[in-house]
Parts: C-alpha cells; structure tokens; sequence
C-alpha cells in the first residue's frame, strides 16, 4: 500500500475510533497503546512503517474491543424482531 493510501486508511479508522469513543462502543482507555505510538494520519513526515505500524495498533485495538461472545450476541433476526 502507497503512503498516501496509508494515511488516507489511518484517517478513516481514526474517525471510527472517535466514534466509538464517543457512543462508549470502546473505553478511551482502550487507545493508549496507539497514542503511545505518536503518530498520527497528520504526522506527514512520519516513515511509511510508522503509519503503517499505528494503523495496525489502531486496528487491533478496535478489533478487539469490538469482538463478542457469540453465545450472548444476537443474530441479525433477533436483532430485526426486537425492533
């Protein structure tokens, strides 16, 4: 992947952290390890390998504060039948 598809990949998954920070899908806590990497979709002279690594932080994070036990989550007809 070219930079500047990088950076535009690292854009959007940081609006979608936003997001999920903001409607309390994701802790903010749950950030920290991405923080710590200090680089950011703005830090345009940052290495190619250094958004590539934020973006794998920031992926992983979200995966994983996102993942459900499949024996509690809800099937797309029940989800559809309580509403």
């Amino acid at each position: 992947m070219k930079k500047n598809e990088l950076l535009h990949v690292h854009s959007l998954l940081l609006a979608v952290a936003r997001q999920f920070t903001d409607r309390d899908v994701v802790a903010d806590g749950a950030l920290d390890s991405y923080r710590e990497i200090g680089v950011t979709p703005m830090s345009l002279q940052a290495a190619r390998d250094e958004h590539a690594e934020a973006v794998l932080e920031l992926a992983t994070v979200l995966g994983e504060s996102t993942e459900t036990d499949d024996e509690h989550s809800e099937t797309p007809e029940q989800v559809t039948a309580r509403t």
